[in-house]
C-alpha cells in the first residue's frame, strides 16, 4: 500500500498553560476540498487514525519526530490544537512557524477505498499515518498564523 502525503494550513499560538513553546494548530485535512497540486480529495469522514494518536514530524522526515497527538474532527475538518513538548525541537519548530520556515501542515495516509470522480481522485477511506510541519503545504490558500500575548490580548501577525 502506497503512503502519500497532503498538505494544510497550520497556526501557531501562545500556550497558556506555559509549559511548553505554544501551541499549534491547524488543519490538517480540510474534506471535499480539491488538493492544489494534483487532482485528489478526500470525502468526508473518510480519514481514521490510532487511538492513541499520530507523531508530527519535521517535513515527513521519520527521523525528526517532534510529537505524538490525537488529530480531531470539527467542522468537516481534521485538525491539530496540541502544545509543543517543552525540548529542543518542540522550541526549534516553533521557531521555524513564527518566522515563516514551516508554512503548512501535511498528511501521510494509506487508502484503503478510493475512485475517479471527473478526473479527480476521491478517496472514501483511509488511514491517517502520520502528520509534518512543512515549508510548502499543498493547498495554495494555507497560511500559518502566528499569535502572541500582547497587553493581555491576542495579535495576530501573518507570515
Amino acid at each position: 500500500m502506497t503512503v502519500l502525503e497532503l498538505r494544510c494550513a497550520i497556526e501557531f499560538r501562545a500556550d497558556e498553560s506555559r509549559q511548553s513553546p505554544g501551541r499549534i494548530v491547524g488543519t490538517l485535512m480540510e474534506y471535499e476540498t480539491r488538493a492544489g497540486d494534483r487532482p485528489e480529495m478526500f470525502a468526508a469522514g473518510s480519514l481514521s487514525w490510532p487511538e492513541g494518536g499520530i507523531i508530527l514530524n519535521e517535513q515527513h522526515n521519520r527521523q525528526a519526530p517532534l510529537m505524538r497527538f490525537r488529530p480531531e474532527a470539527r467542522d468537516g475538518k481534521v485538525v491539530i490544537d496540541a502544545a509543543l513538548p517543552d525540548t529542543q525541537r518542540g522550541r526549534d519548530a516553533a521557531t521555524m512557524v513564527r518566522n515563516g520556515t514551516f508554512r503548512g501542515l501535511s498528511v501521510e495516509f494509506r487508502a484503503q477505498d478510493e475512485t475517479m470522480r471527473g478526473g479527480v481522485r476521491l478517496i472514501r477511506k483511509a488511514a491517517l499515518a502520520a502528520a509534518a510541519l512543512v515549508d510548502d503545504p499543498a493547498y495554495p490558500a494555507s497560511a500559518v498564523e502566528v499569535r502572541t500575548r500582547a497587553a493581555g490580548r491576542r495579535t495576530p501577525r501573518w507570515l
